[in-house]
C-alpha cells in the first residue's frame, strides 16, 4: 500500500503542469463563438500529453531496469548524494520563489496560435508531455519506483498507465470545466482561479520535493561519511 501511495504522490506532483493548463485555456479562447470546437481539440492535446508521458515512462523504466546496479550504486556514492542535495536545494529555492504571473498569462496566445498550428495539436501534446515529465524530479522518482518493483512486466505497464492517468487528471478537470462555460468573462474567471490554485499547488509540491531530496541526501551523506570514516 505504501508503494502505491508513494507512486500516487509522485504522479500527483507531476500533474501540476501550468504550461499545459495555459495551452488548454488558449484553446478555449480560440474557440469562442464556435460551439463544440474546444473539447475535441483540448482532448487531442491532452491525449497527446498522455501518450508522451507513457512513451517516456516506458523508455525510462526499460533503461533503469537494465541498469539497476548502476542506479543502486549512486545511493552509495558520496558525490552523487552531494549532487542530489544540490539539486534538492535548487528545487527548494524554485518552490520558495514567487511565480512570474505576467509571463504565465502571456503564454497562452503564442503557443495556441503558432506552435499548435505548425506542429499539430496532438504532436504538441506529446512533445509537451515528454518535456514536462522529462524535467520532473517526481516523474523520475516514480519511474525508479516502478523499475525497482519486483513485479511482472505487464504489472509495470499497468503502473505506468496508472501514473499517466493521474498525471493528466487536472488537465481533464480543466477541460470539463471550460466545456460547460459559454461566457468569456465567466471562463476567464475560472481559468484565473484554476491557474492561481495551480501556481500555489505547484510551489507547495515543488517545495516538498526539494526538501525531501535535501533530507534524503543529508541522511545518505551522514551514513556514507560514517562508513568512510
Amino acid at each position: 500500500m505504501q508503494y502505491y501511495l508513494s507512486l500516487l504522490g509522485f504522479a500527483a506532483i507531476d500533474s501540476i503542469n501550468l504550461l499545459a493548463f495555459a495551452v488548454i485555456a488558449g484553446l478555449w479562447l480560440a474557440a469562442v463563438g464556435r460551439p463544440g470546437a474546444f473539447a475535441p481539440k483540448a482532448a487531442r492535446f491532452t491525449g497527446g500529453a498522455f501518450c508522451g508521458i507513457v512513451l517516456l515512462a516506458v523508455v525510462s523504466v526499460w533503461v533503469i531496469g537494465n541498469n539497476q546496479e548502476f542506479v543502486r550504486s549512486l545511493f552509495h556514492n558520496l558525490w552523487a548524494m552531494v549532487a542530489l542535495g544540490v539539486i534538492g536545494l535548487v528545487i527548494t529555492v524554485m518552490g520558495l520563489r514567487a511565480p512570474a504571473e505576467s509571463k504565465e498569462e502571456s503564454v497562452e496566445a503564442p503557443i495556441t496560435e503558432n506552435v499548435l498550428q505548425r506542429f499539430g495539436i496532438m504532436a504538441t501534446g506529446i512533445a509537451l508531455g515528454v518535456i514536462q515529465s522529462g524535467t520532473s524530479a517526481p516523474f523520475a522518482a516514480g519511474m525508479v519506483l516502478i523499475s525497482f518493483s519486483e513485479t511482472h512486466w505487464w504489472v509495470k505497464l499497468l503502473q505506468i498507465f496508472f501514473f499517466a492517468v493521474v498525471a493528466i487528471l487536472p488537465s481533464v478537470a480543466l477541460i470539463t470545466t471550460l466545456s460547460r462555460v459559454n461566457a468569456v468573462s465567466a471562463a476567464t474567471a475560472k481559468i484565473n482561479v484554476f491557474l492561481a490554485y495551480g501556481r500555489v499547488a505547484g510551489r507547495v509540491l515543488t517545495l516538498v520535493v526539494g526538501v525531501a531530496l535535501v533530507g534524503l541526501a543529508a541522511v545518505r551523506i551522514v551514513q556514507l561519511s560514517g562508513v568512510l570514516s
